[in-house]
């Protein structure tokens, strides 16, 4: 028996919540939903729920209470408290953040460019431009989000979120006599910019549905700040977006939806500040784009699924004029950085993130080098374009993250910082290594795997997933993974399909009608795993948030003996009945990614086949859950885990379900570093009370 074993054995649960049958009603068949009725805010009932939910939590986490402090320590011990990252250049000045030992929050500084980059050693050249502390000091959240300099970088437009529901307040600040004000707006989502002389404002206004669908200008000079619209969006499957180009003359204004983009810009030269079409939605074309002068370089999959860059010029925007430029058949290209002789593009090959030069002059190129196969390259933001110097970040399972300066010209690199593991943890204890395992299907899916010392045989395994969205588990290090490691436990990372580790294709195959494909991929994983002897069934845990809290509760289901417990954080777990009601927030727009369950027959059937609240498996003995949720959470709502954690109270044999949630906080958790690494010990104490058995104090 584990630890945590003994302790729900120890503990009075909460009562699943009152049952109130409800018939929804689908294209295949109808369900009765118990707990629909949560999601009614106004019901007492649904908090009163929560509030007992939160109790037993805190119950159990109580006794395992020094287990976590134990955790937490060692998080601070190795994390360098007092730091700064490195200061890059914009035009006039080099910025960078500072975090001081007991602050929460960053510090931002600036200081004069003709310093150079060594001027950051003296702390008497630091000119501080925000400190998140004392905007956070009244709150029990708080986050940045956007900002934007003015040209001459003597203004600064910030936007700061107090409640976790991404919704923002917007505030200017003169930099030279600090002077402070509130823009009234509503409703802003991510997205700020100022025009050439900081008399006006764009931002981005979302929706009741949380989607961003409007660009706004704020006419800064005048006393009641007159708003007017530049551009909305009415197709509800599409959001907006904007940013400037990197010679600060265009803003470039996305309105894309997960198939299609299209595509306006407003020349800020231009007095009227006009917004004009460059290229119309196409379905399935998407394109980004990056204006310099008149030229522009598009990323777009008009030639290859994977992506491609090509070359066109404003007065020439339409498909048949754009020039190919760079295109590796089999490479899936995912960003890239313009410089004035160089294009450095982030690509995917094999699973995994690599970068290519570009000469601009000879078309030569080449790939920076990788130490170790399981290994993340990015490009970092280089803001001068006018450089022959790039900026690039690598990082491995067994490296932590380091930042590189290259001259393009010569090829010479400069490692400008690695994070830092204080202690005596001996980094080079550590190992890694791919293991390409076969699915059901006959698919090879990559896992990165790490662990300390010797290879592992039947060791506690942590197997970690996302898979959807094509968006890319990389693997990168952890600090706070060390505490994990040096315990015996080995770490992996399945980068199954939905994900987008190996290709566009690689999404499409695990979305729609096949999203079956990355459920499947991932217990197959762990089978494969516990097969080749790394760990044993049983021994697995298994982890995930958001989608990838879908993900490890329809594991769960489809494989409950396999696993030893579950950490699933805000999980999206109840999909069918998020996904049928497009009353909620973002559901249209995720008809793109999940497919339309009130249209299509198939996809109804594939969604009612995974989705985790409907397919709870009633009288089967579960491993031990942790499920945390927030209040203000606008992308899964508190009502999905809190459904789930009363269906298994409800239909499953002695149940061992933890639900945290969290009053202030959205979907990101906790803010401020110091709460964050709370979190983490409280996740890490879960997991580990599941694994040691009953007897044991760390």
């Amino acid at each position: 028996m584990s630890l945590a074993n003994k302790i729900f054995k120890s503990l009075t649960a909460p009562q699943p919540p009152k049952q109130v049958p409800t018939v929804l009603m689908g294209l295949g068949f109808d369900r009765i939903d118990n707990y629909y009725w949560i999601k009614d805010d106004k019901d007492p009932d649904s908090f009163a729920y929560i509030e007992a939910e939160n109790g037993h939590a805190k119950a159990f986490f109580d006794q395992i209470e020094p287990i976590k402090e134990t955790f937490y320590n060692e998080f601070i011990s190795r994390i360098k408290l007092d730091d700064q990252s490195v200061p890059f250049l914009r035009r006039h000045y080099y910025y960078f953040n500072s975090s001081e030992k007991e602050d929460q929050y960053d510090k931002h500084y600036r200081y004069s460019a003709s310093l150079g980059v060594d001027g950051q050693k003296d702390r008497g050249n630091w000119s501080q431009i925000l400190n998140e502390n004392e905007l956070a000091a009244d709150y029990p959240y708080f986050a940045l989000g956007s900002s934007c300099l003015s040209d001459d970088e003597e203004i600064i437009a910030y936007a700061v979120d107090t409640a976790g529901n991404e919704l923002f307040r917007v505030f200017i600040k003169d930099l030279k006599s600090e002077a402070t004000y509130e823009v009234p707006v509503s409703n802003a989502t991510y997205g700020l910019e100022f025009n050439r002389d900081a008399t006006k404002l764009f931002w981005v206004e979302a929706d009741d549905a949380n989607r961003p669908f409007k660009i706004n200008v704020t006419d800064l000079t005048k006393a009641d700040f007159p708003t007017s619209t530049i551009f909305e969006e009415n197709d509800e499957a599409f959001g907006v977006g904007m940013g400037k180009t990197k010679d600060y003359r265009h803003v470039v204004v996305e309105s894309s939806s997960t198939t299609s983009t299209e595509i306006r810009y407003i020349d800020l030269e231009d007095e009227q500040l006009e917004i004009k079409l460059f290229h119309p939605r196409t379905p399935g074309l998407e394109v980004s784009i990056e204006i310099i002068g008149d030229t522009c370089y598009l990323l777009t999959n008009h030639k290859s699924i994977d992506f491609s860059v090509a070359i066109t010029t404003l007065d020439k925007p339409e498909v048949e004029n754009w020039r190919d430029f760079y295109f590796r058949e089999g490479v899936k290209v995912d960003s890239f950085e313009l410089f004035a002789d160089y294009l450095a593009i982030d690509e995917r090959r094999n699973g995994f993130s690599r970068i290519r030069i570009v000469d601009l002059k000879n078309n030569n190129e080449y790939e920076l080098e990788a130490p170790d196969e399981a290994s993340t390259f990015s490009v970092a933001p280089n803001l001068t374009f006018d450089s022959n110097t790039m900026r690039y970040g690598y990082s491995s399972m067994t490296t932590p993250s380091q930042l590189f300066e290259m001259d393009l010209t010569t090829g010479e690199k400069k490692l400008l910082k690695q994070s830092e593991v204080l202690g005596d943890f001996d980094i080079s204890s550590l190992r890694s290594e791919v293991m390409y395992i076969t699915a059901r299907d006959g698919v090879t899916v990559p896992v990165s795997i790490v662990y300390q010392g010797e290879r592992p045989n039947g060791a506690p395994l942590l197997l970690y997933g996302y898979g959807s969205y094509e968006h890319s588990t990389d693997p990168r290090f952890s600090i706070l993974r060390l505490s994990l490691l040096e315990r015996g436990v080995t770490f992996a990372v399945a980068h199954i399909r939905g994900g987008g580790e190996m290709g566009r294709q690689w999404y499409l195959d695990g979305k729609f009608t096949k999203k079956h494909n990355t459920f499947n991929d991932f217990v197959d994983a762990a089978n494969a795993l516990a097969n080749d002897g790394i760990t044993e069934r049983g021994k697995i845990t298994i982890m995930g948030g958001s989608a990838g809290g879908m993900l490890v509760g329809a594991a769960v289901n489809q494989a409950p003996d396999l696993f030893n417990a579950v950490v699933a954080e805000v999980p999206f777990v109840d999909c069918l009945t998020t996904i049928s009601d497009p009353s909620l927030p973002l559901t249209v727009p995720e008809w793109e990614e999940w497919g339309n369950p009130l249209e299509d027959l198939d996809i109804f059937n594939e969604m009612a086949g995974y989705s985790p609240y409907d397919n709870v498996r009633a009288g089967t003995k579960y491993p031990p859950l942790f499920i945390t949720s927030g209040l203000s959470d606008p992308r899964v709502s508190y009502v999905e885990p809190t459904k789930w954690a009363a269906k298994l109270r409800e239909v499953t044999p002695d149940p061992e379900v933890l639900l945290w949630t969290e009053q202030t906080a959205g979907h990101f958790g906790n803010s401020g570093r110091f709460n964050e690494l709370e979190s983490d010990a409280r996740t890490y104490a879960f997991i580990y009370s599941c694994i040691v058995d009953e007897e044991h104090t760390i």
